[in-house]
């Protein structure tokens, strides 16, 4: 244990408010040197995340660091399940006045026994800001880049709304809908989700799942019991009536005038005639219809997927930060900390 370092569970249901606040002052100090793009975190909003935790990556826990009676650190990990069984998914912040101290090499030492005690061989981090202290620690420890995206953004308020005025591609129509896909598409939006797999994701431990009907209908649950909303356009082929394409946007409850943009991607056989600009314009105009106070739209693109992040551009999206994953064997982060 790094001396004059505390470090313990953490459950923000229990927490007390000056824990929660602590949380916040790390969070916020975070975000102001590392995510300078993003407005002031508010205290309601941290504390919103804690509450709805990121939806389709399993269960979660949390610890923190105090050092001299203050919160100075904290450790998030989520258990995706399926074939991601063996991979946790972690993040480690410390607040930059207390950082070189080693708090975060303390929190991941903590850790270590509770992930193998979950059956989980690989720790992957995806929230790393390229060129960041976090970025330095990791390379530190041993941790390997394994994946490297562009994170995109829309700014509402400073783009005009004509570049969301794009004809639907002849020979195709599009579909919409929010809370789960209808019936009679189902089938045929699975499949069109298997696409996705043909983006470029490096060598990420956690993959795309395997999109099924079954894994669709706990997904859409799952969103419901966290009140996220979730929105899905879809092209459809006329002449076969298959999904060709599709763009999914999520709404989170404590940041209602956000939207995060999720996979977009378009069947092999349908590609080149514009359907990924045309489902996205779709959904802005349908986000912008009922939410006119929408003032920003995230989006994270892989660094060589070119022809993605220059549809968002053409969209209205400028690049904000380049955020890298890493990760490493548990086994090899047990003999460097020992």
């Amino acid at each position: 244990m790094t001396e004059g370092v505390e470090i313990a569970p953490f459950t923000p249901g229990a927490a007390t408010e000056a824990d929660l606040i602590g949380y916040h002052d790390v969070m916020l100090a975070r975000q102001e040197t590392d995510r300078p793009d993003e407005p002031r975190l508010s205290y309601d909003d941290c504390l919103g995340r804690l509450n709805t935790p990121f939806p389709g990556f399993g269960p979660v826990a949390y610890w923190v660091a105090r050092t001299d009676g203050a919160l100075a650190g904290s450790a998030t990990v989520y258990f995706p399940d399926g074939a991601a069984a063996t991979t946790a998914l972690a993040e480690i912040v410390v607040h930059p006045r207390y950082r070189g101290r080693g708090i975060g090499t303390a929190l991941l030492r903590e850790v270590l026994p509770e992930l193998r005690a979950r059956g989980r061989s690989v720790v992957e981090g995806w929230q790393v800001t390229r060129g960041s202290a976090g970025d330095r620690w990791a390379a530190g420890l041993g941790f390997r880049t394994v994946h490297t995206v562009v994170l995109q953004l829309l700014l509402v308020a400073e783009r005009d709304a004509a570049a969301w005025t794009v004809p639907v591609p002849p020979g195709y129509r599009l579909r919409q809908w929010s809370v789960a896909a209808p019936a009679e598409l189902t089938a045929s939006y699975v499949l069109a989700r298997e696409a996705i797999h043909d983006a470029p994701i490096g060598d990420l431990a956690v993959r795309p799942p395997k999109w099924t009907v079954e894994y669709l209908r706990a997904r859409e649950a799952e969103m419901r019991e966290q009140d996220v909303e979730l929105r899905v356009v879809v092209a459809q082929h006329e002449a076969t009536g298959v999904v060709a394409g599709f763009t999914e946007v999520e709404l989170h409850p404590h940041r209602p005038n956000w939207a995060f943009q999720r996979d977009t991607a378009v069947v092999s056989a349908h590609r080149g005639r514009g359907l990924g600009r045309s489902v996205k314009a779709r959904m802005m105009r349908w986000l912008l219809a009922d939410r006119p106070n929408l003032e920003r739209v995230y989006t994270g693109t892989g660094v060589e997927n070119v022809h993605m992040q220059q549809v968002n551009h053409q969209l209205g999206f400028s690049t904000v930060r380049t955020m890298i994953a890493v990760n490493q064997e548990i086994t090899r982060l047990e003999e460097t900390l020992t």
